[in-house]
């Protein structure tokens, strides 16, 4: 088996570092929200969708910005960049309104550097190691995301929650210097750029857009996972170690499921992500004790190492070479977009009807995206497929 070039794992560094920057914050901000500025479910539920879909909109921009100049690095830069420069919104932020800024702000960074990233991926790995590059990335990307909120447990109790926003800076810094420093690309050629029309791409691409979209529609942002641990009476610091487990399973399982993928196809693979994630919100919606909730949380890693690597793999092989960041940019805006309306919905469930409404609508979400994927991906004979 062929060696993975150093890019990747460079890449996988860059990941590493902004996700322990992220994730120190991102699994305090739900709590920090309704036990510290006194947010309701519907607020949480606009941050998180505002976030989202305003890190689409960048996404396909990105990727645009990104082929059109013929360059990846700039925008990674860039993208890495901004969250660095907007922390200080978020360590001195005393009102809701002050994190939605904050998250709307650090969100456009995530848009810009999404597409280019994974784009560059696929342009130094190839056509038979793709669910290995995928699960590299996503294991360095994932283990950055176990240290985050394992650092949050433990700096929690010392500097509180402003202490650990400003300390988070710290990592994301690294990250930043890691790009400018070491991430290195071959010269591209500054292309113009077609009118960007779906009818350019594979009937594949096409059909996987549509499943993506009802399947978003009954995603929900993590904030609202950590919250019903908060129903189950863990303390703030009990939240934050739960989610370390999780993002360390999520860590381990990355790699050899992205392997599995360039085994049986990835296409298998997302069949099965869909699958898990109705399994596991299903369960959220039922659960009656607190460690049925954390090991839901568990296994709702097995769902995030299947899906967010095979789905990468699976996009970046029905998708032209000369488009290929701005596909992903595309399939990204798409499901951000989505998630607007999906996360604001499923807070105002929560908040009127209580989370078991919330969570069963995401599971029969899912479970109907899983018939429609079959549906139109497995009616077909093998021969020709992308497996």
């Amino acid at each position: 088996m062929p060696r993975l070039p150093a890019q990747v794992y460079l890449l996988g560094l860059v990941s590493f570092f902004m996700d322990i920057a992220s994730e120190m914050v991102y699994p305090l901000l739900p709590l920090f929200l309704t036990t510290v500025l006194g947010a309701q479910m519907g607020v949480v539920g606009l941050v998180e969708g505002v976030a989202e879909a305003s890190a689409s909109l960048f996404k396909v921009a990105g990727g645009r910005i990104s082929d059109r100049i013929g360059a990846r690095k700039p925008l990674l830069l860039l993208g890495y960049g901004l969250p660095v420069f907007f922390r200080p919104i978020l360590a001195l932020a005393a009102a809701p309104w002050h994190v939605l800024i904050y998250r709307f702000l650090d969100r456009i960074g995530k848009g810009l550097r999404t597409a280019p990233r994974d784009a560059l991926v696929a342009e130094v790995a190839t056509n038979e190691n793709f669910g290995r590059a995928y699960g590299v990335h996503r294991t360095m990307d994932s283990l950055g995301a176990t240290l985050g909120p394992f650092l949050a447990f433990l700096l929690l109790p010392v500097v509180g929650f402003t202490g650990v926003f400003w300390l988070s800076a710290i990592p994301a810094l690294m990250a930043v210097a890691t790009i400018g420093f070491w991430i290195k690309e071959k010269p591209g050629k500054p292309v113009p750029l077609t009118p960007f029309r779906l009818e350019g791409f594979s009937p594949e691409y096409k059909r996987f857009l549509l499943v993506s979209a009802l399947f978003t529609l009954g995603l929900s942002s993590n904030a609202f996972l950590l919250l019903r641990l908060k129903e189950f009476g863990y303390s703030d610091a009990q939240t934050a170690l739960v989610y370390t487990g999780y993002n360390l399973l999520y860590a381990l399982a990355s790699y050899p499921l992205g392997s599995l993928a360039d085994r049986i196809g990835p296409r298998t693979l997302v069949a099965w992500g869909f699958g898990a994630y109705g399994a596991v919100y299903l369960g959220f919606a039922f659960a009656s004790r607190a460690w049925q909730a954390a090991l839901l949380m568990f296994l709702y890693a097995g769902y995030s190492a299947a899906f967010e690597g095979s789905s990468r793999a699976y996009l970046a092989k029905v998708i032209p070479a000369t488009q290929k960041a701005s596909a992903i940019g595309l399939y990204h805006t798409l499901v951000g977009l989505l998630l607007f309306p999906a996360s604001a919905f499923f807070g105002y469930l929560w908040q009127h009807y209580g989370s078991t409404a919330a969570f069963s609508l995401g599971a029969g979400l899912s479970f109907a995206a899983l018939i429609l994927f079959w549906a139109l991906e497995f009616r077909k004979a093998t021969a020709g497929s992308v497996l």
